[in-house]
């Protein structure tokens, strides 16, 4: 049983959550040939001021702007990089 674990920012809907949790369990269903019903996903949805990227809190790189606009870019990031 195949366990994907995603770290992502807190603050994107229910919605975008149950599309990436789709997308990955469907793209590494297929890569590995087995049913989807076999795959887990695991979630861990961290606070804006506990993330960092090229040694900047989000919380800067935000600069207020909605963690769900940055959640909705990195969820599209990802599906597009599974071919979704």
């Amino acid at each position: 049983m195949p366990i994907a674990l995603i770290k992502i920012i807190e603050g994107r809907s229910p919605e975008k959550k149950r599309r990436l949790i789709d997308s990955v369990s469907q793209a590494m269903a297929d890569s590995l040939e087995m049913p989807v019903d076999a795959v887990r996903v695991l979630l861990h949805e961290y606070p804006v001021g506990h993330w960092g990227r090229g040694g900047r809190p989000m919380s800067e790189i935000l600069d207020g702007a909605p963690c769900e606009s940055a959640g909705a870019q990195a969820a599209d990031a990802t599906a597009k990089l599974l071919g979704n």
